[in-house]
């Protein structure tokens, strides 16, 4: 599938970002030293991984990752969301991960709002009210508990080892908690 560039016919009526455009660039990049075409569609490192969406917490500098050794599913706050046990699920029933690993972090941003605020904030400047749960949660360490429980606890979540860290970002380091 070709990239369409913003002279292109078909061009999208939105404007393109300058960010947009960085990205496109940097990928020519990429392309030109890519090598990994021949990585096995399973991980190699048999590994799942759930965490935030943060941008402070790069989750294969953190664990030592390469490309093609794990999945590395990612939301806000690293929740055992529906969605994310979908992923989840799929990783090891059709894919062979044995492992699991969820990582939230300190300083995160699901620890500050509420989610009713924010949602009549947003309802409030869209004209939408959305049914949208946020999951904001207001103790770091019993979330990761719970995240990590909702995830041992599902039926088509395989018998593995489920661990639960906290990234702190002042330091670098993970902190066992589950």
């Amino acid at each position: 599938m070709a990239i369409q560039t913003p002279t292109s016919p078909t061009a999208p009526t939105q404007p393109w970002s300058t960010e947009f455009e960085r990205a496109l660039a940097e990928n020519e990049r990429y392309v030109s030293q890519f090598d990994r075409s021949s990585l096995p569609l399973p991980p190699g490192r048999k590994l799942a991984v759930l965490a935030c969406m943060d941008a402070r917490l790069t989750v294969e500098d953190v664990l030592g990752l390469r490309t093609g050794d794990a999945h590395i599913i990612r939301n806000a706050g690293g929740l055992a969301t529906d969605d994310a046990i979908r992923s989840l699920v799929i990783s090891q029933q059709l894919l062979g991960t044995e492992e699991v690993i969820v990582i939230e972090h300190t300083g995160c941003g699901m620890l500050t709002f509420e989610d009713d605020a924010v949602r009549r904030d947003i309802a409030a400047r869209t004209g939408q009210d959305v049914d949208l749960p946020l999951h904001a949660f207001g103790n770091l360490d019993e979330n990761l508990r719970t995240q990590v429980e909702r995830i041992r606890e599902h039926p088509w979540i395989k018998d593995v080892p489920v661990h639960g860290l906290i990234y702190e970002v002042e330091s670098g380091r993970l902190r066992k908690v589950a």
